[in-house]
């Protein structure tokens, strides 16, 4: 597994508009990969901001070509790096505490009367906590004491192909965790968590906690 670290000018007329339409984002990040008849990757992305700078972290199972991601929404002088994912993957044990953060997808199936499922947002912040908590427990981890905080909500909408529009609430959460069990939790890291992946929502990240 390798992660990857784009800066984008945000100045540029083209990274902002797929700041807002992540389809754009989506296509870039599909072809950075040399494409195999018969097989579809599976790779998670996000935008990050820090220190007033602007990042696409993008996770996958083959090493990346990012120059067309860096000649679309980046500059020359662009911070564009790749790493193993695999070093942190190895560190991860059971009852190990990490800082995390995730943009996410909270979402839940709601009935209609025709009988046919639909797919709606978590609205208040008491039930997208309660969201996570139920996702944590699924994935073999769980929060350390109250540290759990949502930091930002986004509510993102763009046309995609066929004039269909997605519409997408995307939660960032951040926090103290604790694994209770290893295999999930690298399963989560790598698979992401939650819907809309496509879309940069559902890269979970961590770092080790000092407590």
């Amino acid at each position: 597994m390798y992660l990857s670290r784009v800066e984008l000018d945000t100045t540029k007329r083209q990274t902002q508009i797929a700041m807002v339409s992540r389809n754009k984002f989506h296509g870039a990040v599909e072809m950075s990969f040399e494409r195999e008849e018969g097989s579809r990757l599976r790779n998670l992305w996000r935008l990050d901001k820090l220190a007033g700078k602007t990042y696409l972290l993008l996770l996958s199972s083959k090493k990346p070509d990012l120059s067309g991601i860096v000649k679309q929404f980046g500059n020359p002088g662009s911070i564009c790096e790749t790493k193993s994912y695999d070093v942190l993957l190895d560190r991860i044990t059971e009852q190990s505490v990490w800082r995390f953060r995730i943009v996410a997808n909270p979402t839940k199936c709601e009935i209609r009367a025709d009988g046919r499922g639909k797919r709606v947002a978590y609205r208040t912040c008491r039930e997208q906590e309660q969201w996570f908590l139920k996702q944590a427990e699924k994935n073999g981890f769980h929060i350390v004491g109250d540290n759990l905080e949502i930091v930002e909500t986004t509510g993102l909408s763009f046309n995609k192909r066929y004039e269909r529009i997605v519409r997408a609430l995307a939660v960032t959460y951040e926090g103290i965790l604790q694994v209770n069990d290893v295999e999930k939790f690298r399963k989560v890291l790598v698979e992401g968590l939650g819907r809309e992946k496509a879309y940069g929502l559902g890269l979970l990240t961590v770092m080790r906690a000092d407590l």
